[in-house]
């Protein structure tokens, strides 16, 4: 194996939690004290070593790339929002089966956990007693 095929078998080995949340999904919850309904569509990119996470909530509409970063030997999202915001961050895996993405100390904390049927999502503001937004999905 060449340099080039190792680093797209690190890159497909890696992204391998992030691929769990694959497929269509439908989510109720709340978001700033308002019952909400959401959608959100996983599936692999390019060649399976891309996640693209699109979820939509309302209006509002977030796109999120996962991907392993060779440089910084981590799992990272590029999490886009409306009015071109483009913020990056380092993903943990925490066990069983949870995204935590690494934000800074005046940002919420956002966690992606898959139960094997259901995902939940839940976005935290710093300080605070319990999530601002969290909402449950099922399969569509």
């Amino acid at each position: 194996m060449n340099g080039w095929e190792a680093q797209v078998a690190r890159a497909l080995a890696e992204i391998a939690p992030a691929r769990m949340l694959e497929g269509e999904w439908i989510g109720e919850g709340h978001a700033h004290g308002e019952p909400v309904t959401a959608t959100l569509s996983v599936r692999a990119i390019l060649d399976g070593s891309v996640v693209e996470a699109r979820e939509r909530m309302g209006d509002h509409e977030d796109l999120c790339l996962y991907r392993w970063d060779t440089e910084s030997q981590q799992l990272r999202v590029l999490h886009v929002q409306p009015g071109a915001v483009f913020d990056d961050h380092p993903v943990e895996i925490a066990l069983p089966a949870t995204l935590v993405w690494v934000t800074p100390p005046r940002a919420p904390a956002v966690e992606w956990s898959f139960d094997g049927a259901r995902i939940t999502s839940t976005v935290t503001w710093p300080g605070a007693a319990a999530p601002e937004v969290l909402v449950r999905y099922r399969r569509a």
